[in-house]
């Protein structure tokens, strides 16, 4: 099947579920707010729109539609059943989804600029913070603003809360407990630096990782509270090492760019009040707190889990190779019109000024 016949489908299958789901409004040709038209816009993320960061993502919509008097609805597609994550860059910028959730790391080389938020050990440690530091360098660095406009119109960034190891079996209390342990991990930086560690990371998908733990496949895996809550991972797991942050996620609601163009300015409006830069901080906010909300529900499911706190030697030895690592991103990324040292520097001042 082609690639544009998979579009096809899963259009076809988006607006019939959404006209099935009737969002109490009518999605045809009548007009909002005067004669402005009432459009429906998709929106696809890879988590379960049950879970904490989709009833948020839920509240967003509907302040916008309230905010559009029925004019702007979005219509939300979780569990990647409009797009799986990895796949989602693409349906945006193809117009097969309108907006899509997209975790930079599933699409490696693409967001190189803004992951310098996701240097493991060295960055951000809290999601609203994540957020005033990428918007700080989208507003500083042009570079940085042209790798995300040059494929979406972007309407937040932030981070996610602080990943951590958590485990099925052994705990991980030193390097040497990790040494070709098969965890899962997304790609890109942090990927590389498990390697370095010496552990066996693997992509396996969102949705899969539940059977992989069950199945034994994968011995772990490198996730956060909210995204080990929405998947029911804890069922699996025993360890969670999160005495040892390891790094934050950069998350991009991005829009596609011809869809933005075409709708009214009343309707961009609204999206840029509720969105950019004071949108992003809040959202940043909203996922430490289902963070801190998926932590307490966890333990309080599994009153036997195990939290673990490595020793002070064991991190500063973790925290020498993510270093190391930092040293060859800037390296990667210099080139002669680009001083990525000064970038770093640049992110991690503004970090320590956003300090929450």
């Amino acid at each position: 099947m082609t690639r544009k016949r998979i579009i096809a489908l899963a259009l076809t299958l988006a607006f019939a579920l959404a006209f099935a789901a009737g969002c109490g409004n009518d999605s045809g040709g009548g007009t909002a707010g005067g004669d402005l038209p009432k459009i429906e816009l998709t929106l696809t993320l890879h988590d379960p729109v049950t879970s904490r960061i989709g009833q948020a993502m839920q509240a967003w919509a509907d302040e916008v539609y309230q905010k559009t008097d029925g004019g702007l609805t979005i219509t939300l597609f979780g569990a990647g059943s409009l797009a799986p994550g990895p796949a989602a860059l693409d349906f945006v910028m193809d117009g097969a989804a309108d907006i899509g959730w997209l975790f930079t790391m599933f699409y490696p080389g693409q967001f190189t600029l803004a992951e310098v938020i996701a240097l493991p050990m060295n960055g951000p440690t809290h999601p609203a913070q994540a957020a005033e530091v990428l918007w700080d360098l989208y507003e500083a660095y042009p570079e940085m603003a042209a790798e995300i406009d040059s494929k979406v119109h972007v309407l937040t960034m932030y981070g996610n809360p602080f990943n951590f190891i958590s485990t099925v079996n052994t705990p991980v209390m030193s390097m040497a407990d990790l040494q070709g342990m098969k965890l899962r991990s997304p790609a890109g930086n942090i990927m590389r630096v498990l390697q370095l560690w010496g552990a066996s990371p693997e992509a396996v998908p969102a949705g899969d990782v539940y059977d992989a733990l069950q199945k034994g496949n994968i011995a772990g895996t490198m996730w956060e509270w909210q995204g080990l809550e929405a998947f029911k991972l804890y069922e699996q797991l025993n360890y969670y090492m999160e005495g040892m942050p390891v790094y934050l996620g950069c998350f991009i609601l991005g829009m596609n760019k011809e869809k933005w163009d075409s709708l009214p300015q009343a309707y961009k409006d609204v999206l840029n009040e509720t969105t950019r830069r004071s949108g992003s901080v809040a959202f940043g906010q909203t996922f430490q707190d289902a963070f801190m909300a998926s932590r307490a529900a966890i333990l309080a499911e599994t009153p036997n889990a195990n939290i673990i706190a490595p020793p002070a030697e064991s991190i500063a030895e973790f925290k020498a190779i993510a270093d190391a690592f930092t040293v060859t991103w800037v390296q990667e990324n210099t080139t002669a019109n680009f001083d990525a040292q000064a970038y770093l520097d640049f992110a991690l001042a503004s970090a320590a000024r956003h300090a929450r």
